[in-house]
């Protein structure tokens, strides 16, 4: 399989846009990630090379939001946590950035 990287830009309409970057490694145990304070809007991209399961502010099964291996979700949802699970004996990076 060939390499692929992504470039990834944030950039805000004032001076007051803030972002945090959260640095997910998903495993087939279910787990929590949260920003430092509630975002207005989120970015997910999937680096992986499996498929993850995503849920936001509760928690992640195998039956919700599948992202799969480099692909991307933007959400204009308020959250805090993202919960994330992948199938068994699969992982994944997840690179979430959450603006303020």
């Amino acid at each position: 399989m060939a390499e692929t990287t992504f470039n990834v830009h944030v950039t805000g309409t004032s001076s007051s846009s803030s972002f945090e970057q959260l640095n997910i490694s998903a495993t087939d145990l279910e787990s929590t990630d949260s920003f430092s304070q509630e975002v207005l809007s989120a970015i997910l991209l999937n680096d992986g090379d499996d498929s993850v399961h995503v849920n936001f502010d509760a928690l992640a099964t195998v039956s919700h939001f599948k992202l799969t291996p480099k692909s991307w979700l933007s959400l204009d949802l308020n959250l805090t946590d993202v919960h994330t699970i992948c199938a068994a004996g699969e992982t994944a990076t997840v690179y979430a950035i959450g603006i303020y």
